[in-house]
């Protein structure tokens, strides 16, 4: 069963939209070592820096950030001095809020904040465990569309039980080709290593598990992996990735019995009304909507998932320097 959900927006008229370059020349923290996390952890820092205000990372480019905030309040300056403390200026002046720009702002927000007790997994599944990388079997999940328009922002979320297929077998050979988390993107398998690998862009595996909680939300084990592999994707450096984050097999959607799916929404709805208790100065108001009309949503859907396919997950991450990010 499909459920659906309305957010109330802020009124468009009184919000203010601007686009922030990151400085990708000044001193990289170790736990994000190429240009494109980097930008990510900043966009990252500057949303758990500021609790009202919405951002995204361009998807594109490799520098920018998309930001709105409450005109009517003193977000601008914060804003502002967040920029100079983490080397990011504006590009431009500020614009008006549009439809489009609003919904990827409140989807990239959303995840990030609701991490880790819901897991972004492909384009738009998360998973409803802080351990699910070491959980096996079916785990809760759900599959969510967002659409938005000036007054407000349509949730629609279907629960469902999330399968990773983790390799029992035998490792991956150098060529081969694998699904990486959280990404679920192909890639090619460069090495093996049944331990840490020397030559890796993290000195040490508590590096790479910050790299993963803070450029993801992704909590690694605490324990050291037992093996890792060196991936090379078709753009870009090499990543290491740790054999919990590779697989051969796209997850398994399998749909949930009615009796739990009740269940299911109103953890989720209780986490995001916790972990998102605002949005751009207002209290976030969400309301249950029996007479939605489906709408075209203007989120990018990588593959077209049904039940009981194989679907796929998401990709590494890395950490942050900062103690206000750097908590488990």
């Amino acid at each position: 069963m499909t459920f659906h959900w309305n957010v109330a927006n802020p009124n468009f008229d009184t919000l203010g939209y601007i686009t922030a370059v990151a400085n990708i020349k000044d001193k990289h923290d170790k736990s994000a070592p190429s240009d494109y996390h980097w930008k990510i952890l900043k966009c990252r820092i500057i949303i758990f820096s500021n609790s009202s205000i919405l951002a995204s990372p361009d998807k594109k480019n490799l520098k920018q950030i998309h930001i709105i905030f409450n005109k009517t309040g003193d977000d601008y300056d914060k804003i502002n001095s967040l920029f100079l403390k983490f080397s990011l200026i504006q590009d431009g002046s500020i614009k008006k809020t549009t439809a489009d720009i609003f919904e990827m702002c409140f989807v990239y927000t959303m995840t990030a904040k609701i991490a880790p007790l819901w897991n972004t997994i492909g384009t738009n599944y998360l998973i409803n465990n802080r351990d699910f990388l070491t959980t096996k079997g079916p785990q809760d999940g759900l599959q969510y569309h967002i659409a938005s328009n000036e007054s407000s922002t349509y949730i629609e979320v279907k629960p469902v039980k999330i399968v990773i297929i983790m390799e029992l077998e035998g490792d991956f050979a150098p060529g081969e080709y694998v699904r990486v988390l959280p990404s679920l993107n192909k890639a090619i398998v460069e090495e093996h290593h049944n331990s840490f690998p020397e030559m890796c862009a993290f000195k040490f595996y508590k590096d790479l598990r910050r790299h993963w909680k803070n450029i993801h939300g992704y909590r690694l084990p605490e324990q050291d992996c037992s093996s890792y592999y060196v991936i090379r994707f078709w753009r870009g450096e090499p990543l290491t990735y740790p054999s919990i984050c590779v697989t051969r097999n796209l997850p398994v959607i399998i749909p949930m019995r009615k009796y739990v799916e009740e269940t299911v929404i109103f953890k989720f709805i209780r986490d995001l009304r916790s972990k998102m208790s605002g949005i751009l100065g207002m209290p976030l108001i969400i309301q249950e909507n029996r007479n939605y009309a489906p709408s075209t949503s203007r989120q990018e859907n990588n593959e077209s998932l049904v039940e009981t396919q194989e679907v796929s997950l998401c990709t590494p991450t890395q950490a942050c320097p900062w103690s206000t990010y750097n908590k488990y």
